[in-house]
């Protein structure tokens, strides 16, 4: 495709040519029989001819260009053109490379966010759950110059961490309960140890991938339970350990990829030997193991046999005797390897900002281009110099300046939607949500055969049919996509939050934090309402919501009632449903 890559200005176009290569060396203007199609339609559009017109926005604008199963694309980087400076001052190499972009697109980052919106943030997105109003109290009123450093560090070393990050994996990996609840327990247990504990990203993934022997004894293997064909189980490897989305290229040449037929099936062939019988307890498909003999994968439109192959790499001289798996998982992890480390990074990128640097985060293609290269390509760097250690991942971008940027847009970066020049609000996933709403309220929730107190987001499985976590799209773990988990708004979540018995009874509840506002008589109105603006958004109330506050309780006769509203109010705030 000509021109591969320009700098282009708001409001113009550029027509394409693309050239087919011929096997004997013969080339053609293949223009008119490609199709184009702009990646995002808010940046640019293209004819069916090829002319591209570039809108409005600054940003990367892509558009894919395919021939006969062949794909490329045309880049174009368009500025706003504004001088950019007094950028905060650099943390890390994560500040360096995206406030490099901006000086290049011209467009000036939002400032960095106040503490208050700091602690909420990193509570909410590391452990899952909102800071208690004692703790955001403290935090706003230490004076140490490296608390957020210390904040995300203390965060990281707390059991929320390994519970919310292990809610996170067992989505992925299918946790469903099916015909023993024990095996599901187990096996969300062993993630989310394995979150905790902080075990190498790679000796994670091995764990999963080349688990053998009965599910009771090492729970790891469950995986196997639910991903149950060799199908599944590559296609559900390459979307969540590689970032590929493969499945098109079961019966015909990817239209979006270079993946063809063959190497479909040769990654396959990986997990041609694995076999499931029944544990001693009888327990249907549960044990793993290797069944001795050679790996291959049959090629059902050419017949051919293929040996196991990682994508892009030479197929494998694999023993009788050998289990195909660890060679899969050595292939990953290897230092050269293009997808194992960036899938990971940029689906973290994704957890922490709401947008993947490709995105979406599990479809990185060579039609989907990440918005950042030189961001993508030094995160996987800094993750595989550090052996994989997922805990200094979320160290490296928690503490960057990039990620305490405030989610209000200045006049310029309104619409900036890839480059991050600001936070990207994003509504709270439901289970913290949920738990956000109890902690408030002072309220537990006694979720079938689970202890009480347990939280929303230490929920072991999909099992549980909880009409809040339904309603706020708590994913039911039948695909390695996280594009399961519904963060969309809808009617029946307002009408949940406004007016459900649910929230009501939280709100009412004997003991709760309502009734202890209006029983306490030490307390001054105006302590009670800042105790609960920390509780609920982790800041005081600015001068105008204190004043219209303090005039509506003190127009109540009951006070327990009027706190009730408050909380009431609160819930249906955006500042309190969001991480912002």
């Amino acid at each position: 495709v000509l021109p591969k890559t320009r700098d282009m200005n708001r409001q113009t176009r550029q027509q394409l040519r693309v050239i087919a290569h011929y096997s004997d060396d013969s080339t053609r203007d293949v223009t008119r029989l490609s199709s184009f199609e702009a990646n995002d339609t808010e940046l640019c559009e293209s004819t069916t001819k090829g002319l591209v017109s570039i809108f409005d926005r600054p940003g990367d604008a892509v558009v894919m260009v395919r021939f006969q199963g062949h794909v490329d694309v045309f880049r174009a980087a368009v500025p706003l053109g504004l001088a950019v400076n007094n950028l905060p001052p650099a943390k890390n190499f994560i500040d360096n490379l995206v406030f490099a972009k901006l000086k290049q697109l011209g467009v000036p980052p939002s400032a960095v966010c106040d503490d208050a919106t700091f602690v909420r943030r990193a509570f909410v997105d590391i452990t899952g759950r909102l800071p208690t109003a004692q703790q955001a109290r403290a935090f706003a009123e230490d004076k140490d110059p490296a608390k957020r450093e210390k904040l995300v560090d203390f965060l990281l070393d707390s059991p929320g961490y390994g519970d919310y990050f292990g809610n996170k994996w067992t989505m992925l990996l299918r946790n469903r309960r099916l015909q023993d609840v024990a095996v599901s327990f187990r096996f969300h247990d062993f993630v989310t140890r394995s979150m905790q504990q902080n075990v190498p990203y790679d000796q994670f993934a091995r764990s999963v991938l080349a688990a053998s022997g009965d599910v009771e004894d090492n729970p790891a293997a469950s995986w196997y339970t639910q991903v149950d064909t060799s199908t599944a189980q590559l296609e559900d490897t390459a979307q969540m350990f590689l970032g590929l989305r493969i499945q098109c290229a079961r019966c015909h040449h990817h239209p979006f990829e270079r993946w063809s037929q063959n190497d479909y099936y040769g990654f396959e062939a990986f997990f041609s030997r694995v076999g499931l019988r029944n544990n001693r307890r009888n327990l249907q498909r549960g044990e793993v193991f290797h069944q001795n003999g050679l790996a291959t994968a049959r090629n059902p439109r050419t017949q051919e046999d293929l040996r196991p192959t990682g994508l892009g790499g030479e197929p494998l001289d694999i023993p009788p005797y050998e289990d195909p798996r660890h060679a899969l998982v050595d292939w990953m992890a290897a230092p050269d390897n293009p997808f194992f480390a960036k899938a990971l990074v940029n689906r973290y990128w994704k957890h922490f900002f709401g947008r993947g640097i490709v995105d979406p985060e599990d479809d990185m293609r060579i039609t989907n281009p990440p918005s950042n290269p030189e961001l993508l390509d030094a995160l996987a760097q800094n993750f595989i110099d550090s052996k994989f250690d997922l805990k200094h991942l979320v160290r490296t971008i928690c503490t960057s300046k990039v990620y305490q940027l405030s989610s209000e847009p200045n006049e310029h970066n309104a619409g900036d939607k890839q480059n991050f020049s600001r936070f990207y609000p994003r509504r709270m996933n439901a289970e913290p949500l949920y738990d956000a709403i109890n902690q408030v309220a002072g309220t537990t929730v006694n979720f079938a055969n689970m202890p009480q107190g347990t939280r929303a987001v230490e929920l072991p499985d999909s099992g549980f049919n909880d009409y809040f976590l339904l309603v706020f799209g708590k994913p039911q773990a039948e695909s390695a996509c996280e594009c399961e988990r519904s963060s969309e708004a809808n009617l029946a979540q307002s009408l949940h939050l406004l007016n459900s018995t649910d929230i009501q009874s939280k709100l009412a509840s004997s003991g709760g934090l309502c009734q202890q506002l209006g029983d306490d008589q030490e307390a001054s109105p105006e302590e009670k309402i800042t105790t609960m603006y920390y509780a609920a958004l982790a800041r005081v109330p600015n001068e105008k919501e204190l004043e219209f506050v303090l005039d509506y309780i003190e127009s109540k006769d009951n006070k327990r009632h009027a706190y009730e509203d408050l909380m009431w109010a609160l819930f249906n705030t955006k500042e309190f449903l969001f991480v912002r």
